[in-house]
């Protein structure tokens, strides 16, 4: 089968406030198939992934504001709400702390900026392991 018509079964969440990557990402993905929502603060992707099931969802944890909160608070709601999701985690803020949670939790984690064709291949490749 081929991406598209796996990503046409798909759903996935994009958690991000910067708005011209997952603005570029969402139209790429919509375009090959795939229903794509967006959240960009922690109540809307909390929000959403307690009422839909995704099959992967792409985050920054360090959402405006958030280096300096509790921040890994994101990666376990994913985890709580989503556990049949797959996880990529992409940020402009990596740690050893944040590698080592990743690790544990099976988790993508890759530094910004990436592509959108970059993203998009985690992301299809993602869908298609998980069917």
């Amino acid at each position: 089968m081929t991406a598209t018509a796996e990503a046409s079964r798909a759903r996935v969440l994009l958690i991000d406030d910067d708005e011209q990557i997952v603005g570029s990402l969402r139209h790429y993905l919509a375009l090959q198939g795939c229903d794509v929502d967006i959240a960009v603060e922690h109540a809307a992707a909390t929000s959403l992934m307690s009422a839909q099931r995704y099959g992967v969802v792409v985050v920054d944890p360090y959402l405006t504001g958030g280096v300096h909160m509790q921040n890994h608070a994101m990666l376990d709601a994913i985890t709580h709400l989503q556990p049949r999701a797959s996880v990529i985690v992409i940020t402009g803020y990596g740690s050893p702390e944040l590698e080592r949670i990743a690790a544990g939790a099976r988790l993508a984690l890759l530094p910004k900026p990436q592509s959108v064709v970059a993203l998009s291949d985690l992301i299809f490749g993602a869908l298609q392991g998980a069917h």
